[in-house]
């Protein structure tokens, strides 16, 4: 007898704790809403894009908002880090580090950003240098290129090898490295009039491993 009142006793208690914890849930939401979402940091996304896409609304419970709801950003490759924040009781502030392009990259028909970590970016505005070329785009080789010529206007890659482009001039070569000490090389030598990698009057440039050659 006592042994089923014992168990009625703890069977009553399970039933009160639960009862507890959905009032307490329900009043979470009802006692306590978001009432500001605040975006900081974006530059190509939009506040009402970040919201949606997170699920962190006016009106939504403010206890309830997780860090984990930021991971559908993270999908996006203009994101490249997002953390939450909770400036006072029924505000949110969502703080975002979007990536920027370095240059752009034309891929067929399409055109895309290219970032300083090699995430390609849909929808940024053409800027120089210009990476297009034929086949599958090098973008480790592309990105090594873009540090050491900031400057270019066009950088052209495909099978024979990588042309940067300014103005009327055009340097080629086989391979990343050589362009990178030429472009060394070339800074710290003599003046342009007289340095023998850049030629006075030259419009094109040929690097290779045993040296340069120069057409008019």
């Amino acid at each position: 007898m006592r042994e089923s009142r014992g168990r009625g006793s703890l069977a009553l208690r399970a039933l009160l704790g639960l009862l507890l914890m959905a009032s307490l849930a329900v009043g979470s939401r009802v006692a306590l809403p978001v009432e500001e979402v605040e975006v900081v940091g974006n530059r190509q996304l939009s506040p009402g894009y970040v919201r949606q896409v997170t699920g962190l609304e006016v009106g939504s419970p403010w206890l309830w908002a997780r860090p984990q709801q930021l991971q559908p950003l993270l999908q996006n490759p203009w994101v490249k880090a997002a953390r939450l924040e909770r400036p006072a009781p029924g505000r949110l502030r969502i703080v975002l580090e979007e990536r920027e392009p370095i240059a752009s990259l034309r891929l067929g028909p399409e055109l895309y950003g290219l970032s300083a970590d090699g995430v390609l970016l849909p929808g940024a505005p053409q800027r120089a240098p210009l990476l297009l070329g034929q086949g599958q785009a090098p973008l480790a080789d592309l990105l090594l290129l873009v540090q050491t010529f900031p400057d270019a206007e066009r950088i052209r890659f495909g099978v024979g090898g990588y042309q940067v482009e300014k103005g009327r001039l055009k340097v080629w070569a086989k391979n990343v490295r050589e362009l990178q000490d030429w472009a060394k090389a070339s800074r710290i030598g003599p003046s342009a009039a007289t340095n023998p990698l850049r030629p006075s009057g030259a419009e094109r440039i040929y690097v290779y491993s045993w040296g340069v050659s120069a057409r008019r």
